[in-house]
């Protein structure tokens, strides 16, 4: 998880996203086993007054749980619910007697068409990156007004993938996944069983590719774009 709850720095925003969402029931949509159990146990902290109906791991479990109330819920959806990052399940959303408010979470804003997911009925999009810290607390108020918000970080995401310009094949995408991780070609190379010069080539081109100014430069795009929530791939 890229944050900590109990971080002092963070309770107020924590507080008041709790406060908002606790108007509705919550289910949470993701494709993550260990998210949906850290949210369970989120949801049982002290003082928390949000009522979490369940956390699904897929389309069908999602829509079971949404089912289970007659009043609208709030749909807590992460990309990683399915292949097509949810996008099928926001059309049957979308469909419903009573459809769901939606905050949508993207680890990674590569393919993310923003105009097509307020389209679909998602109020919020937020990265990642950003939960429990200002943006997630801008989130929240927005969420209250009844109005669409759609996080700064997932804009300069986009800014990133639309100044590059550029289709990365699996291979690259596992790469730039572990330079934004910090690891240097030695360790990539034993994480890929490549040879490291083999690494060391591929990181070369994809400065290049991304057209980034050095390896620094390459790790902070590949955060910026969501590769650190990748998981590392053997």
């Amino acid at each position: 998880m890229p944050f900590n709850p109990s971080d002092p720095s963070l309770v107020s925003h924590w507080i008041r996203f709790d406060e908002v969402i606790s108007q509705w029931p919550v289910v949470v949509g993701t494709g993550d086993e260990i998210e949906a159990f850290l949210c369970a146990v989120l949801s049982r902290r002290a003082g928390v007054r949000t009522r979490l109906l369940g956390a699904g791991l897929s389309e069908r479990e999602v829509l079971d749980l949404l089912a289970l109330e007659s009043s609208v819920c709030l749909l807590l959806l992460s990309d990683s619910i399915a292949e097509d990052r949810g996008l099928a399940l926001l059309e049957r959303c979308r469909e419903l007697t009573v459809p769901p408010v939606v905050l949508y979470c993207i680890a990674s804003a590569e393919g993310v068409d923003v105009d097509h997911l307020l389209a679909l009925g998602v109020r919020v999009i937020l990265s990642i990156h950003s939960i429990g810290k200002l943006n997630f607390r801008q989130a929240a108020e927005d969420l209250q007004r009844g109005c669409s918000y759609v996080d700064p970080a997932v804009a300069r995401a986009l800014a990133v993938a639309a100044d590059a310009g550029v289709q990365l094949s699996v291979r690259e995408r596992q790469v730039l996944s572990l330079v934004a991780k910090g690891f240097t070609n030695r360790e990539i190379a034993e994480q890929l069983f490549i040879a490291t010069s083999t690494a060391r080539d591929y990181v070369s081109s994809l400065i290049g590719k991304l057209r980034a100014g050095n390896r620094v430069d390459l790790a902070a795009k590949a955060v910026q774009l969501g590769y650190s929530q990748m998981p590392a791939t053997r």
